[in-house]
């Protein structure tokens, strides 16, 4: 869908391309089977020494009764949760709210059954079916409680889905050359001090340290993983020391990797301080590199203040199917007709643009002369992609590579129409301060926070996927909103977006913004709990006045465990660690051939760098491309 909804014309350079590889191989192929090992006897040994104490703590009063009893149902394995059931909530909220379990599928069947952004006969949750007329008719009231179970747990119907494990970008090698390892990136902004402090705890959540990933082998990776690198220039230009040191000691307490400074072109407006960037990123990761150690950087990520990428890991694993070596000018294009006309195939600045570290070493000596040839143009962003394609001798249409999943978000007010549009995956999000309506009522920052704890729970190639239920009825939109609407959505509807917004025409099919109550009823999401590493509690409500006496939240368990022993079993039948399980829903598939190319492997960073200087002009490459 995306590809027909974004064109673009492919770039025909004359240099060499990576070979063909997926983009993201966790999309195109499921996760091999696991092997599970079991706890060692010593290991056996130490828990029960604890578990001992434990009790003994608790026989002398040292925890609570209640911590007590919930600690000891768990073990014993009779909590609600411990089954796969929800536990009940305060007096009368159970019968204002329904449960569904979504699980991977466990086989092709049910691939097939229930694909994405199809209309599907199933109905969501039985309960919900019989609501429909009842919530439109202003008339729901409480739900009946199923109390057949023995502990009174809440059960949940469940749907089986093909989810998309979470991105590994170590999983691959980085265009098919050399051992597999995550891209180093390298992010540079420039803002205003008091927007770097307010807007850096939403930056944490895409430039902090990745988590521990594996190996291709399964194993953990035993390097510590380190945050990226990161400079912020002032934007204003004047010399704001208290503010700069403000703004690096947030830095620190946000656990970045970030340096605020004075722009090197300082006194010039904004668009230059912008252009400015391409050597002020350049001279810190350099200095960084000598001085501290840090590694090399092999792609440099340029955003406005206001950016925010969706999953570190997944923009990882997209750059992994690219190779650094080459000049690549990675972006995307507006989505509205105005913006596109008037300005062309530039990369916008607000989607995140990205350049190869070979095409930023490359720009390095003409950042002047850029500042100079292309003065009159409007945009820091229009000016960095002609000083590109002008330092490549292309023409301007050559020089992006468009990534769709990147979204410059050109519009104003209610934009729950492109999130709710089933054009996953979202690898990016421009303007949620202050132009955009992510959640209705929901203040930005806390906004584009929930939607990363919901992207970081469920993983970023599922964020954002849609599965249409009832028959058009019930539209599920992971990670942001479950919507019952009046009428049943048509397979014309689906193919167009919801025009929600304000203005500006966009360049893919719409239909026209549905209104609430009379048209749908939304259920946004409003919180995300763990309950454990893979099991998530998405929690949804209506805020709507018609919903307050019956169905006022949706919640859906978004339980990824997999078919394996439980602790019980683990542990208590012998000392030997059992026998491997599979992992079920994680069958292999087959992913897009890879073409390998041929080329002495450089371990260390001197190879890098002559690979770098010099390139294998006999390489290989392929277009490769990141949609959904």
């Amino acid at each position: 869908m995306l590809k027909n909804a974004f064109p673009a014309d492919r770039a025909r350079l004359h240099r060499s391309r990576p070979s063909e590889q997926p983009l993201l191989p966790s999309l195109a192929s499921s996760l091999g089977p696991r092997t599970g090992s079991g706890p060692t006897r010593w290991t056996k040994v130490l828990i029960g020494v604890v578990g001992v104490y434990w009790l003994w703590t608790l026989s002398h009063g040292g925890v609570s009764s209640e911590v007590t009893r919930t600690v000891s149902l768990a073990l014993r394995g009779d909590s609600c949760e411990a089954e796969g059931l929800i536990s009940p909530a305060t007096a009368g909220e159970d019968q204002h709210r329904v449960v569904v379990r979504v699980r991977p599928s466990v086989d092709d069947e049910p691939r097939v059954r229930n694909p994405e952004n199809t209309i599907l006969s199933a109905s969501f949750n039985p309960t919900l079916s019989t609501q429909h007329h009842p919530l439109f008719d202003g008339v729901s009231g409480p739900l009946p409680l199923a109390l057949s179970h023995p502990k009174q747990c809440i059960t949940p119907s469940t749907q089986f889905l093909p989810i998309l494990p979470k991105a590994n970008p170590s999983s691959s090698r980085s265009a098919g050359v050399g051992p597999a390892r995550r891209p180093e990136l390298f992010f540079s902004v420039c803002t205003t001090p008091d927007r770097a402090v307010r807007y850096s705890p939403v930056w944490r959540h895409f430039m902090s340290a990745p988590a521990g990933e594996s190996a291709p082998d399964g194993r953990e990776s035993t390097a510590r993983p380190r945050a990226p690198g990161c400079l912020v220039t002032d934007a204003q230009g004047q010399g704001d020391g208290k503010g700069l040191s403000r703004a690096n000691a947030e830095f620190r307490r946000q656990g970045l990797s970030c340096t605020m400074r004075d722009s090197s072109r300082a006194g010039e407006r904004y668009e230059m301080r912008v252009l400015g960037l391409l050597r002020d990123a350049w001279v810190e990761s350099e200095r960084r590199r000598w001085q501290d150690g840090a590694p090399l950087v092999e792609w440099f990520v340029f955003g406005d203040d206001d950016t925010w990428f969706s999953d570190s890991g997944m923009l990882r694993e997209m750059l992994a199917g690219y190779d650094w070596r080459e000049p690549w000018y990675l972006g995307s294009f507006s989505e509205t007709v105005g913006n596109f006309q008037a300005f062309g195939k530039i990369s916008y600045g607000g989607a995140g643009i990205i350049l190869s570290r070979s095409l930023v070493r490359m720009m390095q000596p003409y950042v002047d002369e850029c500042a100079t040839r292309f003065a009159h143009l409007f945009g820091g962003d229009g000016i960095v992609s002609h000083c590109a394609a002008w330092v490549r001798n292309i023409p301007l249409e050559q020089l992006v590579e468009e990534i769709p999943a990147l979204r410059q978000m050109d519009i104003r007010g209610d934009a729950t129409g492109y999130l709710t549009a089933g054009t996953a995956p979202f690898l990016s999000l421009h303007h949620w301060a202050g132009w955009l309506d992510l959640i209705p009522g929901v203040d930005g920052i806390e906004a584009v926070k929930l939607l990363g704890d919901a992207s970081s729970a469920v993983g970023g190639p599922n964020f954002l996927r849609r599965w249409l239920f009832d028959g058009g009825l019930v539209v599920f939109t992971v990670g942001h909103s479950i919507t019952f609407h009046r009428e049943a959505l048509s397979p014309e509807d689906i193919a167009r977006i919801e025009w929600t917004w304000e203005a500006h025409e966009p360049r893919r099919p719409s239909r026209r913004g549905l209104r609430e109550f009379e048209d749908k009823l939304t259920y946004y999401l409003t919180s995300v709990e763990r309950l454990s590493p893979e099991v998530t509690l998405l929690r949804h409500t209506c805020s709507h006045p018609s919903v307050r006496s019956g169905l006022r939240e949706i919640d859906v368990l978004w339980d990824t465990r997999t078919e394996q022993p439980s602790w019980r079993e683990r542990w208590l039948p012998g000392w030997k660690a059992p026998s491997p399980s599979p992992r079920a829903g994680r069958a292999g598939g087959h992913s897009r051939g890879a073409r390998h190319v041929r080329r002495d492997e450089k371990s260390d960073e001197r190879g890098r760098e002559e690979a770098e200087a010099e390139p294998d002009a006999e390489r290989k490459k392929r277009q490769v491309r990141f949609s959904g």
